[in-house]
């Protein structure tokens, strides 16, 4: 019998940081010869130099890792890849935003062939206050923080001092026994300031796509999703500007702040939406496809 592949879980809620902090195992090589199963590799700012070959499920890299999108039954998953040729030397599992550990936890221990080395949640510091007050949400985020050793604490500098001691506090009052790593960020983007028009969410989050088909103006979108921000947990994705140089941007709305930044990439233009049911969301969807 081979040994079993050890495997590191990520955790966190919408607009962590863990998508950065894959991006950062696999740049530094930090992790050799490992499979990062991902909800979607083709998020992953990978240098093109690194990237070997691809298909539709796998992405390998020349410094011996994989990237693997998660599809269908976890469990059915990770016996399909104990029947790979070449064992992956490790495995690092990327959690949905909104997936509470234990459950996966469990999950990899009792997975045949596999053993959990290490779980950790990644929080964003500047959006504690924001997600602890959601009602909707707060149950989720609070297991995520109560039920792992390890918290990697993100943009911990975009705090005050007088924020950054109440955040900790909170979070050694969820999880004392808590191992925590804190990161920086640098200088913070600018929140998303919303116009009004979109009232604060409640009820159970809802998950939304729009794909473009060309490309979009920047300032209009920027514009949509700043007025449905309080209806908004999280944006992510990919658009085309309608600009001379056809310059593409990575959207990025987290923690009520609103980022484009712009990439290489090429791939599906889309952005998936992630926020509370109702007239203000249904109303974004209906301007997006408009755009």
């Amino acid at each position: 019998m081979t040994s079993p592949i050890p495997a590191t879980l990520l955790c966190g809620f919408l607009g962590s940081g863990k998508t950065t902090r894959i991006n950062t195992l696999i740049a530094s090589g930090e992790i050799a010869n490992a499979l990062f199963l991902v909800n979607d590799f083709g998020r992953i700012n990978i240098d093109a130099e690194l990237i070997e070959s691809r298909d539709d499920d796998i992405l390998r890299l020349s410094n011996g890792c994989a990237c693997c999108g998660i599809a269908g039954d976890l469990s059915a998953q990770l016996r399909n890849i104990r029947q790979w040729p070449q064992h992956p030397e490790h495995l690092v599992f990327e959690a949905s935003g909104i997936a509470r550990p234990r459950p996966l936890m469990q999950l990899l221990d009792a997975a045949r062939g596999y053993r959990l080395d290490h779980a950790e949640t990644l929080l964003d510091a500047s959006a504690f206050a924001r997600h602890a007050a959601d009602t909707a949400i707060d149950d989720i985020f609070t297991a995520q923080i109560r039920e792992v050793s390890h918290l990697r604490i993100n943009r911990i500098d975009w705090l005050s001092d007088g924020e950054r001691a109440d955040v900790l506090q909170r979070i050694a009052v969820i999880n004392p026994a808590a191992a925590t790593t804190l990161e920086k960020a640098g200088h913070p983007p600018q929140p998303a300031h919303p116009r009004g028009r979109a009232a604060p969410g409640a009820g159970p989050l809802v998950t939304e796509s729009v794909a473009f088909d060309g490309a979009v103006d920047i300032a209009a979108l920027e514009a949509l999703l700043a007025d449905a921000a309080p209806a908004l947990v999280r944006a992510k994705g990919l658009v085309q500007a309608n600009d001379a140089a056809g310059t593409c941007h990575v959207v990025q709305l987290a923690g009520g702040r609103l980022v484009f930044t712009p990439t290489r990439a090429r791939n599906t233009r889309a952005l998936v939406l992630i926020g509370y049911p109702g007239e203000a969301l249904d109303a974004l969807i209906d301007a997006l496809r408009r755009l």
